[in-house]
């Protein structure tokens, strides 16, 4: 299918990790420049060659979200590489399971300043490019713990939940512009992000509460993810769409 994504330009965060990356190349093949930044500056390259390799146009950009000017920078370089930013996807992550009485207000900083702040800084750093243009997709993925809670997931659901809340509210502010701003909310997808043998150790009882007997994959998280880049989401705006195998259905 043809989303319409070519000469779109997309300014994405958390990109090297397996989602991120999956994220960006199928924009890439859709005919979209990315401009794609993470703190992993040796994954960044290897994506760049990537996606040289694959005839695209991408720039990697190093940058702490937590951070706002190195974020602010970032998306100036883009705008001037690309003469536009029309799509921002925010994927940038940290954290692992834990229970909330075993975590420390050092571990609930990082948490909340990568997923709340490094969302606040990245949306604040691109609206005013998209204002200007009349146009924008603005996309977060999140877990589905920020949406439904889950236990040892505290201390990551709670600023996702912000990007929520986020989300919602601006959406109704930049309406006008043609602005849309959306959330992916996922499920358990088997990605490296996870803590080593966590998921193995873990499997049986954690299938257990997914109607599709499986977890997910990035395969089938990316296309949603897409969808809402494109003009076929035109009319989707403000909204938390879980992409989760049927784990929570509310």
């Amino acid at each position: 299918m043809d989303l319409g994504l070519k000469d779109r330009v997309a300014f994405l965060t958390g990109a090297t990790n397996e989602i991120g990356r999956a994220v960006c190349l199928g924009l890439v093949r859709e005919g979209a420049k990315v401009a794609f930044s993470d703190i992993n500056v040796e994954k960044g390259k290897a994506m760049a060659t990537e996606i040289a390799g694959a005839g695209g146009e991408g720039i990697f950009l190093k940058t702490d979200v937590r951070n706002y000017r190195e974020v602010q920078d970032s998306v100036e370089r883009a705008k001037d590489q690309f003469g536009r930013i029309d799509i921002m996807v925010f994927m940038a992550g940290v954290g692992s399971p834990k229970r909330f009485v075993e975590t420390r207000p050092d571990d609930w900083k990082n948490t909340v300043d990568v997923f709340l702040y490094g969302m606040l800084n990245t949306t604040h750093a691109v609206l005013p490019f998209m204002i200007e243009n009349k146009y924008g997709k603005i996309v977060s993925v999140m877990g589905d713990s920020s949406r439904v809670g889950e236990s040892g997931l505290s201390v990551i659901a709670a600023p996702r939940a912000g990007q929520g809340a986020l989300v919602k509210s601006v959406a109704r502010e930049v309406g006008r512009y043609n602005i849309t701003l959306n959330c992916v909310s996922v499920g358990v997808v088997e990605t490296s992000h996870y803590p080593s043998g966590h998921i193995e150790k873990y499997r049986e009882k954690i299938v257990k509460n997914y109607p599709l007997g499986r977890l997910g994959t990035v395969e089938d998280v990316t296309p949603m993810i897409l969808l809402l880049c494109s003009d076929l989401s035109n009319w989707i705006t403000g909204q938390i769409i879980s992409v989760n195998g049927g784990y929570a259905m509310v």
